[in-house]
């Protein structure tokens, strides 16, 4: 919406909205639907529907209206006029063989916010040592107990780090506080918590089985400056760009990627690397001339 300022936007929830939904939709008009059908789409006199990830039973088609889907994992998804991806690598998981008959399906980057400042935050470049952190949903499945292990490790190697998490859920914490030598804090997981991407020096991620399809902390983070060192997997690996931050395979290159920030003056050239990098792949701008581009394109077709 903020992309195209110049169209009228109606958004539809398929769940309850709250309180603080709506006031960070300010005055557009939300609605809450059990389905997307037709008539309630004719009722809105849209020339243009996005469905976000939805799934097939959710919608009641054919609509009205040119409909394009936006997948954002895996997972089967209502029929469109045209389907959009968040990043090749889902491409490949949901399309193996590149596509449909008409061509091989398009991928279009997410824009992310530039994360809320601080209002009164850490200089990074007046300190000595670096933090890193985590931030991520505060679920089991996110937080995999061989993190333990892997943290224990990467404090070990490096006592100058001190560590910070969002989202840990509270049974882990004792373990990673242990395995972080008592160097680390612990946020719980809200939406003003990513303003501590301004503070810190890198956002590290690592899960041992977990794939993510595209990755928004990781973006948002090299908006405000914030080293990406993260998985060699997945969506990451189409965001993040050689000297913009790293991408890891193993135990060996997180390391490494660790030993080469506790250098300050390396850490800052990344950082502005990094929010150089950021705002030119997923500001809103781009993202915009992205989008109708691809809506010229499809809509022509």
């Amino acid at each position: 919406m903020r992309a195209l300022p110049d169209c009228r936007h109606t958004v539809v929830f398929l769940s309850s909205i709250t309180p603080e939904t709506r006031a960070a939709f300010g005055d557009l008009p939300l609605l809450s639907w059990s389905q997307v059908t037709a008539r309630d789409v004719a009722g809105l006199n849209a020339d243009l529907v996005i469905l976000h990830n939805t799934a097939p039973d959710r919608v009641c088609g054919p609509l009205p209206a040119f409909t394009l889907l936006y997948q954002h994992s895996v997972g089967r998804r209502a029929a469109a006029d045209a389907t959009v991806f968040c990043s090749r690598w889902l491409v490949e998981r949901c399309r193996p063989d590149g596509g449909e008959a008409g061509g091989s399906p398009e991928v279009l980057i997410q824009p992310v916010p530039v994360p809320p400042r601080p209002d009164s935050a850490e200089v990074r470049a007046l300190r000595e040592h670096p933090v890193v952190g985590r931030l991520c949903t505060p679920v089991d499945r996110k937080w995999p107990g061989e993190l333990v292990p892997f943290y224990a490790r990467l404090a070990g190697r490096f006592p100058q780090i001190e560590w910070e998490f969002v989202g840990c859920p509270r049974g882990l914490r004792d373990a990673l506080r242990d395995a972080c030598d008592g160097r680390i804090r612990f946020h719980d997981a809200s939406w003003s918590a990513r303003s501590l991407l301004w503070t810190w020096d890198a956002v590290l991620y690592h899960h041992p089985a977990l794939t993510e399809s595209f990755g928004r902390v990781v973006a948002e983070g090299m908006r405000a400056g914030c080293i990406p060192i993260v998985d060699a997997r997945g969506g990451f690996c189409e965001q993040v760009a050689a000297g913009r931050g790293y991408l890891c395979r193993d135990e060996s290159e997180f390391e490494a990627a660790l030993s080469a920030i506790l250098c300050a003056c390396k850490r800052r050239t990344l950082s502005r690397a990094a929010m150089t990098h950021g705002n030119r792949l997923c500001g809103l701008q781009a993202f915009r001339a992205r989008l109708r581009r691809l809506l010229r394109t499809l809509t022509q077709d």
